[in-house]
């Protein structure tokens, strides 16, 4: 398979995996369908609002591509769900890594990158998985964000 179908697939299996927690997990919550979509997710809050789950995933322990915009982008209602299948992506009976951190929290603090064509936006997957391990594997901080909107 292509690298693009690889690449694909793991954004893909991330969006889904997602959205099966968010269900789990009871929320009210819409997966964006097409290939170039400008959100992933969409959880209505307990108080009526909408909030934007930007999933990002990799396969290996590589740094998430957050865009090509040039700049991180932040909202107050923007959460970044970061999953990492730790180059186990077809063993299917792991479940990946994840953290949902809201793009605030990640902006204040965390390591991005641009690259040299200044357009390319990554975070850096050693930074979160060394400094975020309270987000890790956790609903607990959507939770309390979603219920602040």
């Amino acid at each position: 398979m292509r690298n693009s179908d690889n690449n694909y697939n793991t954004n893909l299996a991330s969006e889904y995996f997602v959205m099966s927690l968010m269900c789990r997990a009871g929320k009210e919550a819409y997966l964006s369908l097409g290939n170039k979509k400008g959100v992933d997710v969409i959880v209505k809050t307990s108080k009526g609002s909408m909030c934007i789950v930007e999933v990002k995933g990799v396969n290996k322990r590589n740094d998430w591509l957050i865009n090509n915009l040039g700049k991180f982008e932040v909202a107050p209602n923007l959460i970044y769900a970061l999953v990492c299948y730790h180059g186990k992506i077809e063993d299917l009976t792991l479940t990946p890594d994840f953290w949902i951190i809201p793009s605030l929290k990640l902006a204040e603090v965390s390591e991005h990158k641009i690259s040299k064509n200044e357009k390319t936006v990554y975070v850096s997957n050693k930074y979160i998985r060394d400094n975020y391990d309270e987000y890790k594997n956790s609903l607990k901080h959507l939770e309390n964000y979603l219920s602040s909107f």
